[in-house]
């Protein structure tokens, strides 16, 4: 697990370290400096030319160094400063003396243009960037972007907002984003992290106590974080031992919805799962899961203390039938519930709140339907919107996007894994048996939900990998699950 700060947090950890524990900010400059050099230097070859476009704060002031340590060990590195020198903060006013004193070329901004340098490294503006770019910074950002260099960024690409992933009217595409001491939100967040190509977290020497300062809400998983995570398997056990699934799903016109989030209970580790689904449905969803048990809809109230867990509302339908079904099991659920699908629309009809034993699992429309927020509002800030709602709801959100973010009211996971492979018909199907499946394990609510998003999306990953994006589809995941889970099990296999 890896937290992520706003650039108001990462501020915040700065001054804490500067002005509590009393480390010299030339220190900390110095030493993401270092950091860069010493990743500029593995990757780029001994000739290249590197060139920093520094602004006046102090991001500029790392940049500066960063082209003054390369120019001492004896590699082609230059600096060209934009802005005005008055409003240079007094470490960059520092370094640019420094630099000077070493013999750096300070060349002018205009230099851009001719493309003589095959590395750019960008100190315009780090964390604290709140306004717009305009007049010469835009003027110097579309430049570089148009340039043929490769482009590294300190921190943060210049133009992007750190808290919201927000594009301040213009930023820099960079290739690599070194940042430093701990992951901002806005490299994570789109549009940011489109722009923030590969993402390194440099160790630039925060102490411990100004890391530990600031509690944020906001975290995301790692593949190595997979295993202790997953619920544990005794060796001596049966079928009921881990737990049943009771998949309320599918209608006379769609069954496909039913059968993809049987399987993916079952692929998650369930013992057992039963489908309620119209008669029709019988024939084609055993031949699809013949692991599954089969109950027809009428037969609801009879099944419902069978399960540990139930999922409702992939392909369900919105007609009456459906409706009383999602009311029956929303007021009388024993057990951790998912709400999925069609049955997220019929839950609203007739309840305002659930509890934290719910996970609901919109996309954005459904989330502007529960929400009563504009789709664009909601893609802007979909952080906020996924908190927002579980606090609303009292439940658990699963808000689905490129970047999914589930929440409990109190902190927000923030999915990093899946790619555009998976916006697909059925994918949502797959996720919300996934969850289903390791509720009826034991997993709480809010911890099934955050682990069966990342692996979720990690099989997107690994199919697309072997399938291509445009060929992925939702049934390809189930086989992408296995893989995931055993991959992330292995050590303990060993």
């Amino acid at each position: 697990m890896r937290y992520l700060f706003t650039g108001q947090d990462a501020k915040k950890i700065d001054v804490h370290a500067t002005e509590v524990v009393g480390m010299p900010s030339l220190v900390l400059m110095e030493r993401a400096a270092m950091s860069a050099v010493k990743l500029l230097l593995e990757r780029e070859q001994s000739d290249a030319r590197f060139l920093a476009v520094c602004g006046p704060g102090n991001n500029g002031g790392d940049g500066v160094a960063t082209a003054r340590i390369l120019h001492e060990m004896g590699y082609k590195a230059a600096v060209a400063f934009v802005g005005q020198p008055e409003k240079m903060s007094s470490e960059t006013q520092k370094q640019m003396e420094i630099a000077v004193g070493c013999h750096v070329p300070v060349i002018p901004i205009s230099s851009i243009k001719d493309n003589q340098f095959d590395v750019i490294i960008d100190g315009l503006f780090g964390i604290g960037l709140t306004r717009e770019i305009t007049d010469v910074y835009e003027q110097i950002i579309n430049e570089i972007n148009d340039s043929d260099a490769i482009v590294y960024s300190l921190d943060i690409p210049s133009g992007v907002h750190a808290g919201s992933g927000e594009i301040m009217n213009v930023a820099i595409k960079a290739d690599t984003t070194i940042t430093f001491g701990v992951n901002k939100l806005g490299l994570i967040l789109h549009p940011g992290c489109t722009y923030a190509g590969e993402v390194i977290i440099a160790d630039i020497g925060f102490p411990k106590e100004s890391l530990t300062m600031i509690k944020s809400p906001y975290y995301y998983y790692e593949p190595q974080d997979i295993r202790h995570m997953l619920p544990e398997r005794k060796p001596r056990t049966h079928k009921g031992s881990f737990g049943h699934v009771l998949v309320v799903a599918g209608s006379e016109t769609m069954c496909g919805a039913a059968c993809l989030c049987a399987e993916a209970a079952y692929k998650s580790g369930a013992g057992l799962v039963r489908v309620v689904s119209p008669g029709i449905n019988r024939d084609i969803i055993l031949e699809k899961c013949p692991e599954a048990l089969f109950s027809e809809r009428d037969e609801l109230s009879e099944v419902t203390d069978w399960a540990d867990a139930i999922v409702i509302g992939p392909g369900l339908g919105l007609d009456k039938e459906a409706q009383e079904m999602v009311q029956y099991v929303v007021e009388n659920s024993p057990v951790p519930t998912v709400i999925d699908g069609d049955g997220i629309k019929l839950a609203r009809n007739f309840t305002s709140t659930l509890s934290e034993n719910f996970v609901v699992t919109p996309h954005m429309k459904e989330m502007s339907y529960l929400t009563n927020r504009d789709i664009n509002d909601l893609l802007k800030n979909p952080v906020s919107a996924a908190f927002d709602a579980a606090m609303d709801l009292d439940g658990i959100v699963v808000c689905k996007d490129a970047r999914t973010v589930v929440s409990d009211g109190h902190s927000c996971y923030i999915n990093v894994s899946g790619n555009n492979g998976m916006a697909t018909g059925g994918s949502g199907d797959v996720l919300a048996g996934v969850v289903g499946g390791f509720l009826a394990q034991g997993m709480e609510p809010f911890d099934a939900a955050k682990l069966a998003v990342y692996l979720h999306g990690l099989a997107g990953d690994v199919m697309a990998e072997k399938l291509s994006k445009y060929s992925l589809m939702a049934s390809d995941l189930l086989d992408g699950l296995g893989e995931v889970i055993r991959e992330g099990t292995r050590e303990e296999i060993r």
